[in-house]
């Protein structure tokens, strides 16, 4: 009884930063799962399910539940590719990478924030920025990696390609310079 009205008490003291941290905790959270699991079990019971689950890291970002969800994630995806016999697909394992590492980082910031935390957004700004900018020069240099080894094809803009995913990464150091 005592643990209820402590989370209770705990629930209406949250401020906006530190619940929008762990609702966003909650969406990439549930992205995840719904990437990783076979596509045979896509549905609105899976989807429910994969809420249902990501809800334990957002409640308690400093212990096990980050980690089971990505545990859990990348068992369904080798289940789906090894079991299933689903292709491994660039784009697929892109998002799996780039929401496991969005979800990690967020479950490290809500665990340093406080519930009733009084945060000025641009604080969470500077994190998201910082984190983007991870995800995106990580998708830079794998596509740029295999298109080297052959694996993907850019066609014959293979120059504008790269030269675009250069920008991109340049456009977004940039912004964190000017955020600072």
């Amino acid at each position: 009884m005592e643990r209820y009205r402590r989370a209770t008490a705990a629930a209406r003291r949250m401020t906006a930063v530190p619940f929008a941290v762990r609702a966003a905790l909650v969406l990439v959270g549930t992205a995840t799962l719904l990437v990783a699991v076979p596509v045979e079990y896509l549905d609105v019971r899976s989807a429910g399910l994969a809420l249902l689950l990501a809800l334990f890291p957002a409640l308690a970002p400093r212990g096990f539940p980050p980690a089971a969800l990505a545990v859990t994630a990348i068992t369904l995806y080798a289940v789906a590719t090894a079991g299933y016999g689903e292709p491994i697909v660039l784009g697929r394992v892109l998002a799996l990478a780039s929401l496991l590492y969005a979800g990690h980082s967020l479950a490290a910031l809500a665990a340093c924030l406080p519930y009733d935390a009084a945060i000025r957004a641009e604080v969470v700004t500077g994190w998201v920025i910082r984190l983007l900018a991870v995800l995106l020069g990580s998708a830079v240099v794998l596509v740029m990696v295999l298109a080297a080894v052959g694996r993907v094809t850019l066609g014959g803009y293979a120059a504008f390609a790269i030269g675009g995913l250069a920008a991109a990464v340049a456009a977004t150091a940039l912004l964190a310079r000017i955020s600072r």
